[in-house]
């Protein structure tokens, strides 16, 4: 039996446990839940996946996505 566990890795280096696979370059909120790629404001607090990372250990996989955050200014072309 293999169980697999996701994170994201906050910009200051927090780690958090989300619920399930994410794609790079998907847009996600504070907790981690998937965005729409049209957003209704810029002034919110919004996190892109950069990049993701699997580790592998004896019936454990977890997969690691690191996230950005994006500043209102980025979050414009997206509204």
């Amino acid at each position: 039996m293999t169980l697999y566990e996701y994170y994201m890795i906050y910009p200051d280096g927090e780690k958090q446990e989300i619920g399930g696979p994410i794609s790079i370059g998907a847009f996600l909120d504070i907790n981690g839940n998937e965005l729409p790629q049209r957003l209704p404001t810029n002034k919110m607090i919004a996190y892109q996946v950069q990049s993701k990372r699997t580790i592998e250990n004896r019936g454990i996989v977890q997969i690691i996505y690191t996230v950005e955050q994006l500043d209102s200014e980025e979050l414009l072309d997206y509204v």
